[in-house]
């Protein structure tokens, strides 16, 4: 049985956070027991992100097979909150190959990688600008990846 991969996409902001946090736990319990999702990816940046980083960790009370990525769009420049981060979030780091992209669009490219390595993708979009909304128009263009989107 093939282990799959979820990915988080979200606005810096969240409204309603603790509505937002029953239903995301709720969905990724899903992915995990219906879906063979073992490993998350996360770009941890803005509170959706950092709301799915938490989320994860807690489930691996129960799921302690699971997995948390930190995705990162270039190298930290604080070596301290990099290793804080990961240490307490993340079972590792992943830095996809984004040498030769301009630092302007890392956050766009990784993005990018993130769905292109993902079966699934749960998403807090609310409106149709900004990196999150691009993402989620990007994800729709695939057709390997279910999305669930928290904000509806």
């Amino acid at each position: 049985m093939k282990m799959k991969i979820c990915s988080f996409v979200g606005h810096s902001n969240i409204s309603n956070q603790e509505e937002i946090k029953i239903r995301l736990k709720n969905e990724i319990i899903y992915l995990i027991e219906k879906e063979n999702v073992t490993e998350f990816y996360n770009g941890y940046k803005g509170a959706f992100d950092s709301l799915c980083a938490h989320t994860v960790n807690e489930l691996k009370k129960d799921y302690p097979f699971i997995k948390s990525f930190w995705v990162l769009s270039y190298m930290p420049r604080e070596k301290d909150d990099y290793t804080d981060n990961l240490l307490k979030l993340f079972d590792e780091s992943i830095y996809p190959d984004l040498e030769n992209v301009h630092p302007r669009f890392a956050i766009v490219k990784r993005n990018e990688w993130m769905v292109n390595n993902s079966d699934f993708l749960i998403a807090y979009v609310r409106h149709d600008w900004g990196g999150a909304f691009q993402t989620l128009r990007y994800a729709k263009r695939k057709k390997h990846i279910s999305i669930i989107n928290l904000s509806l």
